[in-house]
């Protein structure tokens, strides 16, 4: 009788313990944070806790498309939207705190400074400020190191049709309220009418080019047809936004096949599903963000989820904890200096194999001088060579050795020939990523400017 008296109440403690344990995670935002960043480690992670990945947490998930007998993309896109309620759960208490901020009857609205750009208007700033890093200070930033600059975590860009006015009258409560939220934590915001790709991106980089320590990371977000804008923009220019929020797009362009693509979170109608080509389009978007050795990203990077009447309102705040993830993560990333903006190893792989192609039809055919001058130019970018030298050093090729840093011709390669390697690939991916890539290492862009004159 008192053996089964002491296991029944070792039972009920463990039980007590358990649903306790259960409540903290669904209701306290740092208890939830604390158990993810437990399972899945730094925000610059490339391995999960060895330990708790034994334990049935949600965080060990594994997502849909792992799983062989997800065949069709309807059905894939189902378990998508259930995969992403169970590895996001760990959002719930900042989604319940945003919710009771937006429905708050009698809402403290705060004064925040408002500031116009040439055309673009209505750029709110959270009123953060600090002092400029000597980068910052040779980059322009600030005149001095003394000088405090205003910042931002990231600017939250929220697209509009072009015929839509962009005054607080016209808009609702909820997008009122959901730039209030962003703005207390420290987000700049802006309502950004836009009609074309190439509006879209001269839009961006104006932002940039001058408030570089507020629009440094952007997230947007759209629906219907500037969604569509969205990603055809970011398809060309994966490196100008870190996060895309796309609801309902009316059409979808190709994936950016780089190696950081930016984090990407969409919902499509249920009336959509039927739509294979635009589902399918979307889930490779997922898919290309979360193709990576980070956790984080690999994880919750790419997400979707299924829109109908009961799902709505959920949908409507689950980009929530995500943004603020992403935005960490970036963080880190900086901080470690371990973000790629090379392409993928497949195309540079493939690369490669043009090269050779065309040196085999010399030998098979021949070709006058001046087409073995181009193909000895193109030959000259891809060569390796074991002396190693420090001229040339930059951002990019730096990057570049630590992301190949199993890759032993990458470690033999000079830095000159890398400069002309990684130069060649992004001008074969699309000549328009390279005024990114300018801008992110304006150093790289001299250099392979240069290397480019005297191998011609």
């Amino acid at each position: 009788m008192r053996i089964a008296l002491g296991i029944t109440s070792f039972i009920a403690v463990v039980f007590i313990l358990f649903l306790f344990e259960g409540i903290c995670f669904r209701m306290v935002e740092k208890y939830s944070l604390m158990r993810l960043e437990s399972s899945w480690g730094a925000k610059n992670s490339v391995d999960l806790n060895k330990y708790l990945k034994l334990l049935p947490f949600n965080h060990f998930q594994s997502p849909p498309i792992d799983n062989s007998e997800v065949e069709f993309s309807i059905f894939r896109a189902i378990e998508e939207d259930k995969y992403a309620c169970k590895i996001m759960s760990f959002g719930r208490p900042l989604r319940d705190q945003f919710i009771d901020f937006i429905q708050d009857s009698e809402p403290n609205r705060k004064s925040f400074a408002i500031k116009d750009v040439k055309h673009i208007r209505g750029l709110t700033l959270p009123g953060l400020k600090r002092f400029p890093t000597d980068e910052e200070v040779a980059k322009g930033w600030a005149g001095r190191q003394r000088d405090s600059i205003e910042f931002a975590h990231a600017v939250f860009v929220d697209l509009k049709p072009f015929t839509v006015s962009n005054t607080v009258d016209s808009r609702s409560q909820y997008e009122q309220r959901h730039e209030d939220y962003l703005l207390e934590q420290g987000f700049a915001c802006l309502s950004l009418p836009t009609r074309s790709k190439d509006i879209l991106v001269n839009d961006l980089r104006i932002l940039k080019e001058n408030f570089p320590a507020v629009a440094e990371k952007i997230i947007c977000r759209a629906t219907g047809r500037e969604a569509e804008i969205l990603l055809d923009a970011c398809s060309d220019h994966p490196f100008l936004v870190n996060m895309l929020i796309v609801h309902s797009p009316s059409g979808f362009s190709s994936v950016p096949q780089v190696e950081s693509p930016p984090w990407f979170f969409c919902s499509v109608d249920r009336t959509q599903m039927e739509d294979y080509v635009l589902v399918d389009g979307l889930l490779k978007w997922m898919n290309a963000v979360r193709d990576t050795k980070f956790i984080y990203p690999s994880k919750i990077g790419g997400l979707m989820r299924v829109r109908n009447s009961y799902t709505s309102q959920n949908i409507d705040t689950f980009h929530i904890p995500i943004l603020m993830q992403c935005i960490d993560f970036y963080k880190k990333l900086e901080e470690d200096k371990a973000r790629s903006y090379a392409l993928k190893k497949s195309l540079v792989n493939q690369a490669k194999k043009n090269v050779e192609t065309k040196r085999a039809k010399i030998d098979s055919e021949g070709v006058d001088s001046l087409g073995i001058n181009s193909i000895q130019s193109e030959l000259s970018s891809l060569k390796i060579t074991s002396n190693s030298t420090q001229s040339f050093d930059c951002k990019m090729v730096r990057e570049y050795r630590d992301l190949h840093f199993d890759d032993p011709g990458v470690a033999q390669a000079n830095n000159r020939d890398l400069v002309l390697k990684i130069g060649l690939n992004f001008e074969q991916m699309n000549p328009a990523v390279m005024q990114e890539v300018k801008q992110k290492d304006p150093l790289f862009f001299q250099f392979y400017q240069s290397l480019k004159i005297i191998e011609k």
